[in-house]
């Protein structure tokens, strides 16, 4: 148990201080122009025009998964989005545990609702942490465990690739 304790204070302090190092949200907004940059298994790779970067994105029923770099690419962010009015409000944060591969990691989700394309609402977090971007790039399957009501699971499926192809994006 002490080292479970353990594991979610240094997960939580390293997302964390991602958190502290961009305070700036880096989820394209519904009035950024993106343009399509290519496909591949599911996902699909936008470049934004108005930030100059790149989202790498997978829609799934009523939901979407997004995941990217910062402007300055020293850190990452991955948000899951919903069509379903989950109550959010623009700003909130929680608290946020997500199992890939047996392995949490722990961090503070950002809220975000109506500023999405879609009407999609949801939350994101940023990390600076390498094995959380490993284990997104090479696991199947996401475990989210927010604060507030229902665990639910992420298809990861095809982000070898597709966070490879976003890599080629954020060349160009």
């Amino acid at each position: 148990m002490r080292n479970f304790l353990t594991l979610i204070a240094t997960t939580s302090l390293a997302l964390s201080s991602a958190m502290t190092a961009y305070a700036q949200n880096p989820v394209p907004s519904a009035s950024d122009v993106l343009v399509k940059y290519g496909e591949v298994e599911n996902w699909t790779v936008y470049t934004n025009q108005t930030r100059g970067d790149c989202v790498i994105v997978r829609d799934y029923g009523s939901g979407s998964v997004q995941m990217g770099v910062t402007a300055n690419k020293e850190v990452g962010y991955l948000g899951v989005f919903s069509k379903e009015d989950i109550g959010l409000k623009n700003g909130t944060k929680s608290e946020v545990f997500v199992s890939i591969g047996g392995h949490l990691y722990g961090g503070v989700a950002t809220s975000t609702h109506g500023e999405l394309k879609g009407g999609y609402s949801g939350g994101y977090i940023l990390t600076d942490n390498p094995e959380f971007k490993r284990a997104v790039a090479k696991k199947y399957e996401m475990i989210v465990f927010p604060e507030t009501k229902g665990t639910f699971v992420v298809d990861l499926k095809g982000t070898y690739k597709a966070m490879a192809m976003g890599k080629k994006c954020l060349k160009h």
